[in-house]
């Protein structure tokens, strides 16, 4: 996600979070999906490529027997919070009640700030009271593979 958000910096890009939820509830993300070739960025807004989105799920489902799906998206606000506006909250709630989407509890990843430390927002969806939030931040980002 760093990387795909410094080569973009200052503007907006995201894409989706793909993976599965563990034995103890947690997600466990193990694909990132970028925006595509055709996907929209502006100063303060981002369009994804759907279509290659999609296609890009379909065929990592596939290849995993459905065992890793679609947990939910992330995008950057350079310059920016890494908290979720009023918008990305409107939106999480709008994939949670989306039957297609597969999961009524999505995550939501913000990178803010930006270029060359970024901070992670991540958001998660609960019916009961919205998105709720957890902060880090990433200067040296780490990969742990399982």
């Amino acid at each position: 996600m760093t990387l795909l958000a410094n080569e973009m910096f200052p503007l907006e890009t995201g894409g989706m979070l793909l993976g599965y939820r563990g034995r103890n509830g947690e997600e466990v993300i193990t694909n990132i999906i970028g925006p595509g070739p055709k996907a929209k960025h502006g100063r303060f807004s981002f369009l994804p490529d759907g279509d290659y989105q999609q296609t890009k799920l379909e065929r990592i489902f596939l290849d995993t027997n459905g065992q890793v799906t679609y947990l939910g998206d992330w995008h950057t606000h350079p310059r920016g919070k890494n908290h979720p506006s009023y918008l990305d909250k409107r939106t999480l709630a709008r994939i949670a009640r989306e039957p297609k989407s597969g999961t009524d509890t999505p995550l939501m990843a913000i990178l803010g700030n930006g270029a060359p430390v970024w901070e992670l927002g991540v958001a998660r969806f609960n019916s009961e009271s919205g998105a709720l939030f957890k902060s880090y931040k990433i200067d040296h980002p780490r990969l742990t593979v399982f």
